[in-house]
């Protein structure tokens, strides 16, 4: 929701959920649905949101994966040679994490 103001007054607000625009400098208040450079902005709006919010969710899942990598790193050889499907079976899920990772950012979605 995007606010403007006038002498310290509320006197317009656009509401990108509900796509409406309210004048309060009128009496009484005026309300209409968005006209189409303001839907191109709520739409711009809305996209950056997700896009941050996929990024982020890239970066949990890429920090996870790392985690798990440095445990097989940090693990003796003995250990991984006495159960290594364990070890393998570690390291396709990491793989299989990242392509998924990778395919869902070219197609946008999470």
């Amino acid at each position: 929701m995007r606010l403007a103001y006038e002498n310290g007054s509320l006197s317009e607000q656009w509401d990108d959920e509900t796509r409406t625009y309210t004048d309060f400098r009128t009496d009484p208040s005026t309300v209409r649905a968005y006209n189409a450079d303001e839907n191109a902005l709520a739409d711009a709006t809305a996209n950056t949101v997700a896009e941050e919010s996929n990024r982020v969710s890239i970066e949990e899942a890429l920090a996870a994966a790392l985690e798990t990598l440095q445990l097989i790193i940090d693990d003796t050889n003995s250990n991984i040679n006495s159960n290594p499907a364990s070890r393998i079976k570690d390291l396709a899920r990491v793989q299989r994490r990242l392509i998924r990772l990778v395919l869902r950012r070219f197609d946008g979605a999470l």
